[in-house]
């Protein structure tokens, strides 16, 4: 049976917080992150779509859309292959891009 490490100093506790404080705010960053992610690939597939029907203000959103939204990608991969993000997020993740994939080929 495997028990926890016990904690005996008060500077054994003190690195416990701050660590459990660094990791709550390190997952706040990428909740956020995902946050943006979502939101812009929302806006990617709308003014894809007005765009694929000729709607000349969104043809001139599409490219920086696509642009911002494969960054954000890129960073989330890296994160994710870092190790920085919790399997909630990466389930997160995988749920965007499945329904990204599945939006814009109807």
């Amino acid at each position: 049976m495997e028990t926890s490490p016990k904690i005996n100093s008060s500077a054994d506790k003190t690195y416990a917080i701050k660590e459990s404080c660094s990791l709550k705010k390190l997952t706040t960053k990428w909740d956020k992150c995902l946050d943006d992610y979502k939101n812009y690939l929302k806006e990617y597939i709308k003014h894809y779509k007005k765009s694929l029907k000729g709607n000349l203000i969104s043809l001139s959103k599409y490219p920086y859309l696509k642009a911002k939204s494969e960054a954000l990608s890129e960073q989330l991969t890296g994160a994710q292959n870092e190790g920085l993000l919790t399997e909630k997020q990466i389930q997160r993740i995988t749920k965007i891009q499945i329904k990204t994939l599945y939006t814009s080929c109807t």
